[in-house]
C-alpha cells in the first residue's frame, strides 16, 4: 500500500535553500529536539549500526548523527533531489561520504532485504493525510528493520479545531515574532501549516505505530505542539 507523496521539488513547503534557516527559525526546540533524538537512537543502538533515515532532507540530521558516532553506517532517503544536491555538499564538506550514503526516492523504494538497526523519521509523517499515507509509510519503514531496532518518530501532533491545539498554535505565532521571524514569513508559515500539514493526535500516533508493529513506545520529546516517540520493532 503506497499511498499519497509528496513532491517536494515541484510544490515544496519551503525552498531547499531556505529550509534549514526556517526550520531552526520556525520550530520551537528545533537543535535540542535533534540531540534528543539523537541521545534516544544512542541509547537503543550499539556501537556500531546501520540506521536508516527517513526524510533526510538537507542533511543536517544526517552529518550530525554521523559526528557523535563514527562507526553508524547512514542512508538518507528522500524524494526530493534539490534537498539532497544540498545534504550531498555538507556531507562533502564533512569528509564522510565512506560512512553516509544517500538515495532519492521514498523508502517502500528501497530493497527489503536489507535490514537496519534502527531507524528516525523526523517531521516528515505530518505532511502525509492519516487516509492510509501515514500508516503506509511506516509500515515500510517497519519492514526495513530488525527485530527490536528503535524507531524515532517526531511530529507535529494534535488534533486541529480543538481547543488545545488552537492555543499552541497562537502560542507558536508569538515565539516566532519573538524570534524576529518578519510578518510576511509568519504570514506564509501559517497558511503553509494549515495547508499542508496533517497532524494527528498522540493517542492516534501510537495506534498507527503498534499496528504497524511497534511497541515499547515512550514520549522522549514534548516543544509546542512537536512530539517526539521512540519505540521499537517487535
Amino acid at each position: 500500500m503506497h499511498k499519497q507523496t509528496v513532491d517536494f521539488d515541484a510544490n515544496p513547503p519551503v525552498f531547499s535553500t531556505e529550509y534549514d534557516d526556517r526550520a531552526r527559525q520556525a520550530l520551537p526546540g528545533y537543535e535540542a529536539m535533534h540531540t534528543m533524538a539523537l541521545s534516544s537512537l544512542k541509547f537503543h543502538l550499539p556501537e556500531t549500526a546501520n540506521v536508516l533515515i527517513v526524510g533526510a532532507g538537507t542533511g543536517m540530521e544526517l552529518v550530525k548523527f554521523s559526528k557523535s558516532n563514527s562507526q553508524w553506517q547512514l542512508l538518507g532517503v528522500d524524494p526530493s533531489s534539490n534537498m539532497l544536491a544540498i545534504a550531498q555538499q555538507k556531507i562533502t564538506q564533512d569528509d564522510s561520504s565512506n560512512r553516509i550514503k544517500l538515495f532519492q526516492g521514498y523508502t517502500h523504494d528501497l530493497p527489503d532485504m536489507l535490514l537496519y538497526d534502527g531507524s528516525t523519521c523526523i517531521l516528515v509523517m505530518h505532511f502525509l493525510p492519516d487516509d492510509g499515507s501515514k500508516l503506509a509509510l511506516l509500515q515500510s519503514i517497519a519492514q526495513r528493520l530488525q527485530s527490536a531496532a528503535p524507531l524515532i518518530l517526531v511530529d507535529i501532533f494534535g488534533e486541529k479545531g480543538s481547543p488545545e491545539f488552537e492555543k499552541l498554535t497562537a502560542i507558536v505565532k508569538h515565539y516566532w515574532e519573538e524570534r524576529g521571524i518578519p510578518l510576511e514569513q509568519r504570514e506564509e508559515i501559517s497558511a503553509s501549516s494549515n495547508n499542508r500539514v496533517y497532524p494527528i493526535t498522540e493517542s492516534r500516533t501510537i495506534e498507527l505505530l503498534q499496528q504497524t508493529g511497534f511497541d515499547n513506545i515512550v514520549r522522549f520529546y514534548t516543544g509546542l505542539g512537536t512530539g517526539g516517540w521512540v519505540a521499537a520493532k517487535n
